[in-house]
């Protein structure tokens, strides 16, 4: 069990550091790939977003593929007006704190396997999408191309969710289980991850 609580503080260690680096250094690291495949890894390769849109796939998926289809296209439609408010207003606090705790709540639902109605999901989509669309539109910045940026951020973001929903609704389907657990232990280990990593973020706040 010590073991555990170690591996699982490593890991929101690196996602907090990670956090702080993605912002600072993702127009450099992406130079040359082009802005439409910047905007796509650019969430794909920052564990705060990509975590979050795992588990919310794998949510609608454990909630019924066909009742949360919306997912596929709230969550990403979301992402591109949160990313236009960052052009425009680009000095809102707290969105960093609220992406992580995204993580905490969507990984304590799929652990917690509760059947959710469609609209509780829309709004989840609806509201992370916004602020995981806004820290990912803080990266546009130089010569990167808004619209062609966001549109690759929006293609990410469909296709990972909707592999995710896709991938959990047919597991699930199958009725063995351990992949029930399994599915439920995945939304624990985020909770847990988000839960440390919130608890990081907030002590570096406090002390810088």
């Amino acid at each position: 069990m010590g073991a555990l609580r170690r591996v699982i503080r490593q890991a929101a260690a690196g996602l907090s550091a990670l956090m702080w680096l993605s912002s600072a250094g993702a127009h450099a690291v992406y130079q040359g790939a082009g802005d439409f495949y910047a905007g796509m890894l650019h969430p794909l390769t920052s564990p705060e977003h990509v975590l979050p849109m795992l588990v919310l796939g794998a949510l609608a998926g454990q909630n019924g593929r066909m009742r949360c289809e919306f997912v596929l296209w709230a969550f990403p439609a979301a992402m591109a007006a949160g990313a236009c408010i960052a052009l425009s207003v680009p000095d809102l606090r707290g969105v960093l704190l609220f992406n992580v705790a995204s993580a905490v709540l969507l990984g304590s639902l799929l652990a917690a396997a509760l059947s959710l109605p469609s609209w509780l999901i829309l709004i989840f989509s609806v509201a992370f999408g916004l602020t995981h669309g806004y820290a990912n539109g803080l990266a546009i910045m130089g010569q990167i191309r808004p619209g062609v940026f966001i549109a690759g951020m929006v293609a990410a973001s469909f296709i990972l969710i909707a592999y995710t929903v896709a991938a959990t609704s047919f597991l699930l389907r199958l009725r063995p289980t351990w992949i029930a657990i399994a599915v439920r232990v995945a939304g624990s280990w985020v909770a847990a991850i988000g839960l440390l990593s919130l608890s990081l973020t907030q002590r570096a706040l406090l002390f810088s």
